[in-house]
């Protein structure tokens, strides 16, 4: 059931220790809901994560619970502007969901703002350099996968060890929601064992992103980069892994290349495989968000299930990895 504002305003209100808050839904948001709330001479978002209930994937659920100490970190060891996270309410005692409630940053998000050509290319420089500093952070016990404290998976060793959890995890969520057949998901998961030796690196674990697309990136009206949000699907592990996202969600290019200080290159030889699987990840995980109530679009579900079929068998026929 939808958190109404009124319902919003008792939440943030709880949080800040203020009364007399006013609450207005706002964004587009299909999974956490947000409200601006105004009280006090300040403006504060409330984050709502959805219910335990909603069909989610393996890592979305209670992955709010990562964001405050990713949070802390950021700012205190880059220039990333995040927010700070001002309060939250993971115990499931006033609502059975999580939320929490940062300050409301200024701008707009990219993928609804209107910019020139040197405006985009200032801020996607300034997202390359953010994505540098985030990837500069390495997890301080070497631990790979998503680490976080909505505990959704063991932490691995290895890099390779936790992208193959990662992905069987995923696959397992895909057959769960029915899209795939059981025979399907292992094929799916013999493809990626015959090709695990590509991922025997980094020796670092690095914090990355795990979803860097327009609408999580907020732009001022002097062309600023002035947020980088949702860090909530957070994940430790190959940088390349973050930019084969941003590249699928068009973010890379040169201008992001000079911001990040080098171009990394994931076109050819054992990088171009793990590209492929990075964004099999990424395009698989659309089949199940789909199917959940947030889409509701079993067909759309579908489609995405019969392109990355069809991506695999090509590149199991081939041993040619386009996506």
């Amino acid at each position: 059931m939808a958190i109404d504002d009124a319902r919003a305003a008792e939440l943030a209100g709880s949080l800040l220790g203020q009364a007399g808050l006013r609450a207005s839904a706002f964004g587009a948001g299909k999974f956490s809901q947000a409200f601006r709330v105004r009280g006090d001479g300040e403006c504060y978002v409330l984050r709502v994560a959805p219910p335990d209930s909603l069909l989610q994937l393996f890592y979305e659920y209670r992955m709010m619970r990562q964001e405050p100490a990713i949070h802390r970190r950021l700012l205190a060891e880059t220039s990333v502007p995040v927010p700070p996270i001002l309060a939250y309410d993971f115990s499931r005692r006033r609502i059975d969901r999580d939320f929490l409630v940062m300050p409301l940053l200024p701008g707009t998000p990219m993928s609804s703002a209107a910019l020139s050509g040197a405006a985009r290319r200032r801020v996607l420089s300034r997202l390359g350099d953010c994505v540098r500093q985030v990837h500069a952070l390495t997890d301080p016990d070497g631990r790979f996968g998503y680490l976080g404290e909505h505990h959704c998976m063991e932490p691995q060793p290895t890099w390779r060890d936790a992208f193959a959890l990662m992905y069987r995890k995923l696959l397992a969520d895909v057959v769960a929601c029915g899209v795939y057949a059981a025979d399907q998901g292992d094929a799916a998961m013999r493809l990626l064992q015959a090709h695990r030796d590509v991922f025997d690196g980094p020796e670092e674990s690095h914090l990355l992103h795990g979803d860097l697309w327009a609408a999580n990136l907020l732009v001022g009206d002097d062309a600023e980069l002035t947020g980088l949000l949702d860090f909530d699907r957070a994940c430790w592990g190959d940088v390349e892994w973050d930019l084969a996202i941003a590249e699928y969600c068009g973010l890379t290019g040169e201008a992001f290349w000079a911001g990040y200080g080098r171009r990394v290159e994931t076109h050819a030889g054992p990088a171009a495989v793990r590209r492929l699987f990075y964004l099999l990840y990424e395009h698989q995980k659309y089949i199940v968000i789909s199917m959940s109530a947030r889409r509701n679009d079993p067909a759309r579900a579908r489609r995405y299930a019969a392109e990355c079929l069809a991506v695999m068998e090509g590149f199991r026929r081939t041993g040619v990895p386009a996506f």
